[in-house]
């Protein structure tokens, strides 16, 4: 596969749930990603949940977030601080924007590709924190024949091309938690 490269399974991301559950609270900080809506490829509406930790921003009100290249952490930052060894064990500078996302049960996050100046220097990784997923990057735009599929469980870390149509389906009986983030090109991992 070459938008979709698993790099690591067997993670033990209790640490990191567990501090999700003692600061549950932070679902949701940030006003501006609460309730995040995605359109799915079937034109079902699905919300998740966002905790963010490092946001983007702007520096306008007509500014598109995806062109700038602003970060402002979050407070929940410094309480996150399991997620923040496991980043520190894998690459050798601080990463961009990053966020955990929580999917209902059977929800999709829907087809799309993260757009703007900002994602074209970027890397996108995800580590699965809990329930499990198939994730989905098709290689030419609509076209099935190209699609990758891999199935995803707890404790997977993996790298995609999200510069291409890319999706979520939550498979498991209960919530689908991911650690979203980027790493500018370049930076080693360790």
């Amino acid at each position: 596969m070459k938008n979709i490269k698993i790099l690591e399974t067997g993670i033990d991301v209790t640490p990191i749930l567990n501090q999700l559950e003692l600061y549950k609270e932070d679902w949701g900080n940030a006003k501006r990603t609460k309730g995040t809506s995605r359109q799915d490829p079937h034109t079902k509406l699905v919300t998740s949940d966002v905790l963010q930790l490092v946001m983007g921003g702007v520096d306008s009100p007509d500014e598109f977030v995806g062109d700038t290249e602003i970060t402002i952490p979050t407070e929940a930052v410094t309480r996150h601080t399991e997620i923040q060894k496991f980043l520190a064990s894998k690459f050798s500078s601080p990463i961009g924007r990053c966020a955990f996302l929580k999917t209902p049960e059977g929800q999709i996050t829907g087809k799309h590709i993260d757009e703007g100046k900002y994602y074209l220097t970027k890397d996108r990784y995800h580590l699965s924190i809990s329930g499990t997923y198939e994730y989905t990057v098709w290689d030419d735009g609509e076209d099935d024949n190209t699609k990758e599929v891999v199935n995803i469980e707890p404790g997977t870390f993996f790298w995609f091309d999200n510069k291409k149509n890319h999706m979520a389906k939550n498979t498991s009986n209960g919530d689908r938690i991911a650690f979203i983030f980027d790493v500018p090109k370049g930076v080693s991992k360790q």
